[in-house]
């Protein structure tokens, strides 16, 4: 049975089953607007030039980018933090306010910066924007924190008064209802790596030490800031919590009591609250002004007064939640509505597909049974006269009696009603998502979504897939091959196949109409075999081989490849998203050949590192995230091309890595840097390498921590991106990295005091397993948590631990955990990511360790399974074939999220060969059972 929960919202994050984005993304008319000429996208520079001329500033510098665009006077930004203002604005405004803020800060001689286009603004406007940065249309950096700062504020105050903005949630307003708001923060700031590899503006503290620069959704200055240059509170104290940031019990309306959040966005929070009235549960939804604001003068409070319209008007039917009230308070609106028992159809779906290894999916009637209740709604809503818009598995909810109800209407409109582009990714039908200026509602698109949300139910997955450029395939053609691979073995997805596909057709008039489709589901027709071409691992090889070369530049001295856009904050040496990691695997691909220019381009990769490297002074100890892993891919280099040069300038790098580190994980901390210390001493024989990897690893014993009997290495606040303690027990970042470090250590010295935590580590994770029909899943780590089958923190990457731990102890308990675990691993192959870090290329990597180790085909048969998946997903670039990143719709050349670490499973399944970034006393002969003398020790300690 599935847990009961509540989820009323698809516009915030939805549960994805195969790591693809499914949040809702309304395109704005100024999406549209910015799009159709280069005058629009340069309409507001224009505003700021006209005002330069005005004022005869003929020598300040307009610097435009891809988001923002900087208006600096002669000499620029000076310092390096303090306080600075923030004008926010919606579409519609965003022009004047400019336009006026622009006048008040020429007169001031003030560097500023803004959103660049109007399509900018609605992002900074709209629900997906971050909470902490959205609404900040315009940033001013003030010379001093005194007199010329407040006079700053109060004329930025006076110019732009009566204009429309949203609330600016990081920061505090200069006065009640302005536009002008204020934080203490970073100008220039300083520039370095942070603990979690972002390059990161960092404040410097009184005391000289570097603080990062944390942007969160509520007024927080560092407790040593200056005195708030317009009140007379401290710093962190914040007026609109009563003094501090402290959450206390809301009580909405006099009457509904808020108990629990379910999703916070910067257009208001839902809630679940109690009615005390009459002790009802109930769902509120909140509207902030002048959020998810459009050019055509309407925001959220519309779509919410909308969405109580449509509640009040399909409220006889049952088929909706039951309007509650609508009310406003201290400025937003709430929309409360009744608490419907359930959970959204992407989330009872994930509960009840079966993942066996020959045979998936759904019962064929109970699937049926679902998608006759979908049409049925389809049908109730299209009988009145209504267009959903915007149908997809978080919008139906399934009740405890497996019944569907439609949840969110505010996008509904009346047929052929005119409207603005607004949608779901992968659920909204060609016309829906390119609908120009006065394109109207049509029946025929809600008809492309039930079979988008049809394709969902009998497979798990969203229909959504990376385009091809140039677009060899259609759309309906790529669907349609993905079905047929994901049907080959559910045979409820076989049999609807035909159906799914005539109603995802991309004319509108060929999809079939609801009464054709009830027929189908009716009708008691064979399974059809929809074609899935064969899975071609040698294109997808190829592919991805030739792209890396074809999109390397060096003569760039940023980044060598085309980072991912989080890539693209990280360090461009590391192996996660830099250069590094495409090196190891360019190595591996030398080794394996003698193609010269593969041998060219692992040169000119490995010269181009080691040429810029030394430009960033902060050394990051992590293997992944740190520079621990640039040497080693250097070593890499160097070995395989034969150069002592390059293998000595890798010994140099790695010689300067910290390890004492207050993280403890593989990825960024003293675990990675440890088992670098190791690859080292196997490649050159120096003795420091060993004592240093030894030292390592007793620098972990203090960071070890047992919590009901389990041992665990937490990650300390704010050493990742997380500014909370995080405990996992995944590779990565928790205990099976940690315990696999030990093991090594334990192996290439001997020493018990480095087995017996190893040990204790792999009893701690059989004993966190959970066991169902012969699959071993984890949590991310205690109390709970989301069950994971990746290599960062689940199956794949626990499984690597307890393989190596068997094959060291000869303990068949950690094979039979390895196993389980490869087991999961392989179910998981329909719905997970692509790549290294978090999806198919790491846990194909797995499979090939087991397969190695145990000798047994069937493994190297589920890793090629896991191959065929990954070209299921193939894109089509410039001829060649590729694999999508982790996000499913683009291509990067990332190692841990992207086309590198792809490319590393693919050549080591055609080719054999190690596993890269471990070193040879976890991947050579000396893992197997009945090692002497260190077998017999770590039977011991174990």
């Amino acid at each position: 049975m599935a847990q009961t929960t509540t989820a009323h919202t698809t516009m915030g994050t939805a549960e994805p089953i195969t790591g693809i984005p499914t949040t809702c993304s309304p395109a704005h008319p100024g999406d549209a607007a910015a799009k159709r000429t280069g005058r629009d996208e340069t309409a507001l520079q224009d505003r700021v030039r006209s005002v330069l001329a005005a004022h005869r500033l003929d020598d300040w510098h307009i610097s435009p980018g891809d988001f923002w665009c900087s208006v600096t006077p002669p000499g620029g930004t000076t310092r390096v933090q303090g306080w600075k203002l923030h004008l926010s604005a919606t579409p519609v405004s965003a022009a004047t306010v400019l336009a006026r803020a622009a006048e008040v800060l020429a007169r001031h001689r003030c560097a500023y910066k803004f959103a660049a286009t109007p399509a900018r603004v609605a992002e900074l406007c709209s629900r997906a924007a971050d909470r902490a940065g959205g609404g900040k249309f315009l940033t001013v950096y003030p010379e001093d924190d005194g007199p010329r700062l407040r006079a700053l504020a109060a004329e930025l105050h006076d110019a732009t008064r009566g204009l429309a903005g949203p609330g600016i949630l990081s920061d505090r307003p200069y006065r009640p209802g302005s536009l002008v708001h204020y934080r203490y923060g970073a100008h220039r700031g300083v520039t370095v790596l942070a603990d979690d590899a972002t390059r990161t503006a960092m404040l410097r503290a009184p005391d000289g030490s570097l603080r990062r620069d944390r942007r969160t959704a509520w007024f927080a200055p560092p407790d040593w800031a200056p005195r708030d240059p317009f009140t007379s509170t401290e710093p962190g104290e914040d007026t609109r919590t009563g003094g501090t940031a402290t959450p206390r019990p809301v009580l909405l309306d006099g009457r509904y009591l808020v108990e629990e959040v379910i999703r916070h966005a910067f257009t208001g929070g839902v809630y679940r609250a109690t009615d005390r009235h009459t002790g009802a549960s109930v769902v509120v939804k909140q509207a902030r002004p002048h959020t998810d604001a459009t050019l055509t003068g309407r925001d959220i409070r519309d779509a919410r007064r909308h969405e109580a319209a449509m509640l009040e008007e399909f409220a006889a039917g049952g088929l909706t939640p039951r309007p509650v009230a609508l009310f406003e308070q201290q400025g937003d609106l709430f929309l409360v509505l009744e608490n419907l028992p359930g959970v959204t159809l992407r989330r009872w779906v994930a509960d009840r597909l079966t993942t066996g290894d020959d045979r998936w999916g759904l019962p064929h009637d109970l699937a049926v049974r679902l998608a006759l209740h979908m049409v049925d709604l389809v049908a109730y809503v299209h009988g009145r006269g209504y267009v959903l818009r915007d149908l997809n598995p978080g919008n139906l909810l399934v009740t405890e009696d497996d019944e569907l109800r439609l949840i969110d209407l505010e996008l509904l409109v009346r047929h052929r009603q005119r409207i603005t582009r607004a949608h779901t990714p992968g659920y909204a039908a060609p016309e829906q998502r390119t609908a120009p200026p006065g394109a109207t509602g049509s029946f025929a698109s809600d008809r492309y979504s039930l079979g988008a949300t049809l394709f969902h139910l009998v497979t798990g997955a969203e229909p959504l897939l990376a385009p091809d450029e140039p677009p060899v395939r259609t759309e309906h053609q790529r669907l349609g091959e993905w079905l047929g691979h994901l049907g080959r073995d559910n045979p409820t997805a076989r049999r609807l196949a035909p159906l799914v596909l005539a109603l995802l057709r991309t004319a509108p008039a060929r999809r079939p109409g609801l009464v054709d489709v009830r027929r189908a589901l009716t009708g008691r027709g064979t399974p059809a075999t929809v074609p899935a071409p064969r899975p071609d691992s040698a294109a997808l090889t190829d592919g991805c081989l030739a792209h890396l070369l074809a999109t390397m530049d060096p003569g760039r001295t940023d980044r060598l490849w085309p980072p991912s856009p989080y890539g693209a904050t990280s360090d461009a040496f590391n192996v996660q998203h830099g250069a590094a990691g495409v090196l190891g695997v360019l190595a591996r691909a030398c080794r394996a050949g003698c193609d010269p220019a593969v041998r060219e381009a692992t040169a000119t990769a490995a010269a181009w590192i080691t040429r810029h490297v030394g430009r960033e002074p902060r050394v990051l100890p992590g293997l992944y995230f740190g520079r621990s892993g640039t040497a080693w891919a250097l070593l890499d280099a160097g070995e395989a091309l034969g150069d002592r040069d390059l293998t000595d300038a890798a010994a140099a790098l790695a010689r300067r890595v910290p390890l004492a580190w207050p993280n403890p994980d593989v990825c960024h901390g003293t675990a990675g840097a440890g088992l670098t210390q190791l690859r080292f001493w196997e490649a050159t024989g120096d003795r420091d390498f060993l004592d240093r990897a030894r030292a390592a690893a007793d620098a972990l014993a203090p960071a070890a921590t047992r919590r009901a009997g389990r041992l665990l290495w937490p990650v300390p606040p704010g050493c990742l991106s997380d500014p909370a303690e995080v405990v996992h027990y995944g590779f990565a970042h928790g205990t099976a990295g940690v315990g696999a470090f030990l093991l090594a250590v334990g192996l290439a010295t001997g020493d018990g005091d480095h087995l017996a935590p190893a040990a204790e580590a792999a009893r701690t994770l059989l004993a966190a397993a959970d066991v169902a029909d012969g699959a071993a899943y984890w949590p991310t780590g205690p109390p709970g948590g989301p069950r994971r089958t990746n290599w960062c923190s689940g199956s794949s990457g626990i499984g690597t631990f307890l393989l190596r731990m068997w094959g060291a102890s000869g303990d068949s308990a950690f094979l039979d955990g390895a196993v389980r675990a490869a087991v999961a691993v392989h179910r998981s192959r329909r719905h997970a990511g692509t790549a290294q870090c978090h999806g198919l290329a790491g846990d194909g990597e797995f499979l090939l360790d087991l397969a190695e180790a145990c000798g047994e085909q069937r493994y190297r048969d589920w890793a090629e399974d896991l191959a065929g998946a990954l070209h299921a997903r193939r894109t089509l670039r410039a001829g060649r074939v590729l694999a999508p990143d982790e996000t499913g719709t683009s291509v990067h050349a990332d190692y841990g999220t992207g086309l590198a670490g792809v490319l590393a499973f693919l050549l080591r399944l055609r080719d054999g060969g190690p596993r890269l970034w471990l070193p040879r006393t976890l991947t050579g002969p000396g893992t197997t059972a009945g090692r002497a003398p260190t077998a017999s020790l770590v039977k011991e300690v174990t």
